[in-house]
């Protein structure tokens, strides 16, 4: 090795050091600043925290949460070995993020170039919404991992037909779909891609032993599904859920409100969970706003990125195919696509975005020029995960909660005589913390009478069981969920007389409460609110 490639080599390896720690500072901060869990994360902690690890595979979940079994014991044995609290309970999590880092760096040198390879790296390291699914109690970081380790593994064993290699091969993609759902669209995409590609070559011996991992992936995945995945599949309601709020692909598009869905989509994925957009215009110009706020070079490499793979054809296929079945699982109303749902695809997409900026970039011919592109490519995540660090309580503000915090007012102001009161869309928090922290109180949980009640008037009736106990306080802690209205397997804005328009129920039940003394408003946050109501004698 020359003396030049020796020091390129030098300065690569250290500039991935510096990405390694950066990635790994950043999600060890957000760990360690341990922030409330948001609703989605105490719908699956609930489970995790009461049952087994018997129960977690042969009962259906609290709140009709799914998540892989590998996934649930995994975190389960964190719980076992640590004990329950919310750090613990994301280590898992944070440790699959970490290690899909690492791994990346071999998958994104041996499909891009040097510079390229290392801006890749720096793009799954630092985009915000990574890093907030690595410090999640739920399994999307999980998935990313598994999608960096089958491309991985299939740089490792793409070319050794030794039966040892191709059997573990087989069995390595068996084992990582019982930690990943999604993993299936990468390994059925891979699969579909290779046999097409030998089929085409006539390259019979190649196709029949590369045969031998595909159907231990199948074996795996219908393993899984019969004895796991089937108890826990798609609820009628989710569907219904997501359909009405538009994440799944419209197929065929039925009219122009659905076409819309394309380029609405395809830009909401570079922004989450991508992290590649930002905000240099603020003001109320249109066409400002669309020439200084899109992400033109993202959307740009991204387009050119996909086509520079087909042109070259050596791995077209494996890295388009998957996209192909999630696409048609979306389309068949099977598999939601928005935000979260993305994070699984995220390294394909960086391996797209950034040959294609490589590409651009090369053009000009200039290292300096070259070097700017990928500048202007990786400083959007960049500022945003020094900001994120600077104002925690704002990273990711739309999946935030409060609630450990709110909890923790009333606990440092609880008085002796007090009640505390907790509505009904605000207990799934409440019960999941009141097991992790010691409080000086026992909460009353109120009780949901909507679907029992015919009209308000009603179901303040109803709620008089709840009232009752207020008898004989000082005060009463209301603690309610202003943000999330619904509860899970609700039908969507049902019934009509609690969902009225631009009224917040909860806030509607407050006014209620004010007739039965002097309220004050003593914690707001972004979802959860605290109201002290101070009795008449």
């Amino acid at each position: 090795m020359c003396k030049n490639q020796s020091s390129d080599l030098k300065n690569q390896n250290i500039w991935y050091s510096i990405i390694i720690g950066c990635g790994i500072f950043v999600r060890l901060f957000h760990l360690l600043y341990n922030r409330s869990l948001w609703l989605d994360e105490v719908y699956l902690a609930t489970s995790l925290i009461k049952m087994n690890y018997i129960e977690l595979v042969t009962h259906p979940l609290d709140y009709q949460q799914k998540a892989p079994i590998g996934f649930l014991w995994s975190v389960k044995t964190c719980i076992h070995l640590l004990g329950t609290n919310e750090m613990v309970m994301r280590l898992f999590p944070m440790l699959c993020g970490i290690a899909a880092i690492f791994l990346f760096i071999p998958v994104a040198k041996y499909f891009l170039r040097p510079l390229a390879a290392l801006t890749a790296v720096a793009l799954l390291a630092l985009a915000p919404p990574l890093v907030f699914h690595s410090v999640e109690i739920k399994q999307y970081s999980t998935e990313l991992f598994a999608t960096v380790l089958i491309l991985y593994i299939y740089i490792r064993y793409q070319h050794r037909l030794a039966w040892g290699a191709l059997l573990t091969w087989g069995i390595l993609g068996a084992v990582i779909l019982w930690f990943s759902y999604s993993s299936i669209f990468i390994l059925a995409g891979m699969a579909t891609g290779i046999s097409c590609k030998n089929l085409y070559r006539r390259d019979w011996r190649l196709f029949f032993r590369q045969l031998v991992p595909f159907l231990l992936w199948v074996a795996g995945f219908a393993l899984n599904y019969l004895l796991f995945t089937h108890k826990h599949a798609e609820s009628k309601w989710a569907a219904e859920w997501f359909d009405f709020y538009h994440y799944f692909m419209p197929l065929p598009p039925a009219n122009m409100e659905e076409l819309r869905w394309y380029p609405a989509a395809l830009y909401h994925l570079i922004e989450y969970p991508l992290g590649l957009t930002w905000k240099l215009y603020t003001g109320n110009s249109v066409l400002l706003k669309a020439l200084l706020n899109t992400p033109w070079l993202p959307l740009i490499g991204l387009f050119y990125g996909i086509w520079l793979y087909i042109k070259e054809k050596r791995y077209a296929l494996i890295l388009l195919f998957p996209f192909l079945f999630m696409f048609l699982a979306s389309g068949l109303k099977l598999y939601p696509l928005n935000e979260r749902f993305w994070v699984f695809i995220c390294p394909l997409l960086i391996l797209f975005i950034v040959k294609g900026t490589d590409q651009i970039a090369s053009f000009f011919k200039s290292d300096k020029i070259n070097l700017l592109f990928f500048i202007l490519l990786i400083i959007a995540p960049v500022y945003n995960s020094v900001q994120a660090m600077i104002h925690p309580d704002e990273f990711i503000i739309h999946k935030r909660s409060f609630q450990k915090q709110a909890l923790a007012y009333i606990n440092s102001h609880f008085q002796p005589g007090d009640l505390v009161y907790v509505y009904w869309n605000d207990l799934p928090g409440y019960r999941f913390y009141k097991h992790t922290y010691p409080y000086n109180f026992t909460a009353l949980e109120g009780g949901d009478y909507r679907k029992v009640s015919t009209s308000y008037p009603d179901y303040l009736n109803h709620l008089q069981k709840d009232f009752k106990s207020f008898e004989g306080k000082k005060r009463i802690w209301v603690i309610y969920n202003h943000l999330i209205l619904t509860d899970i397997g609700d039908e969507i804005d049902q019934p009509a007389w609690y969902y009225l328009k631009n009224i917040n129920p909860a806030d509607r039940l407050m006014n209620h409460l004010s007739k039965l003394g002097k309220q004050q408003n003593v914690y707001t946050s972004f979802d959860v609110k605290v109201v002290l109501i101070t009795l008449k004698p």
